[in-house]
């Protein structure tokens, strides 16, 4: 036989057969971000979600695939949307020893002349990396341009870290941000390195002029 409810039951069943329906349905609280750039607190259905038309996730390059000393030609990482060069003659190694930014391979240029200029044919929107040497040597200027074309004419950012002279292993890390109305289309980076000998006399200074490692280099392909 079926019971029959009081009105008093009937309200109280109503009350939970609504909540078990919301909260099959609850939405996530979670930060979204508007296009503008600011961020509120907004609801997100649950569940796996595709990404908001427009991002684009970001491509890590950390050269573990080169072996020592490898020549690295300026196309092998076309297919991702990066080429690298260097000038003077020089060309691009991977680094003899698994160091120094983060205990992995790194770049390098052969003979330490450098500049390390890298290029991003489709525009990139961001772009991070680390650079640094081998410690205790030369203090190192290390600065890093970002340029809107592959002429390198227009400068659009620019980045600069220090490495004391005498400094242990280690690298920093440095990033570029396109504009509003331009992408990055190529990234020079260089560095003034200087070794003192002595405080006392100009002849106990040297020059080691783009002596760098560049390692993980992280860039956001525009949308």
């Amino acid at each position: 036989m079926l019971k029959k409810f009081t009105a008093p039951e009937r309200r109280h069943l109503f009350f939970v057969l609504s909540v078990c329906m919301l909260l099959s349905t609850v939405a996530s609280t979670q930060v979204v971000v508007n296009p503008d750039g600011s961020e509120t607190i907004g609801t997100l259905p649950t569940g796996n979600l595709p990404m908001p038309a427009g991002s684009q996730p970001s491509i890590t390059v950390d050269f573990n695939d080169l072996g020592p000393e490898q020549v690295v030609a300026s196309d092998r990482y076309i297919v991702l949307g990066l080429t690298i060069e260097t000038s003077l003659g020089d060309v691009v190694e991977g680094s003899f020893n698994e160091v120094p930014c983060d205990g992995t391979r790194s770049i390098k240029t052969a003979s330490f002349t450098g500049p390390f200029l890298l290029r991003f044919p489709h525009g990139v929107t961001s772009v991070s990396l680390d650079a640094g040497d081998i410690g205790p040597s030369d203090s190192d200027i290390i600065t890093v341009k970002a340029y809107s074309d592959d002429a390198l004419e227009t400068l659009i950012a620019t980045d600069i870290g220090s490495i004391a002279q005498g400094a242990p292993t280690g690298c920093v890390r440095l990033s570029v941000q396109a504009t509003d109305v331009a992408l990055i289309k190529a990234v020079e980076i260089t560095s003034e390195g200087v070794y003192v000998l002595s405080s006392n006399s100009p002849s106990g200074v040297s020059s080691y002029p783009n002596s760098i490692f560049v390692d993980n280099v992280t860039f956001a392909p525009a949308p």
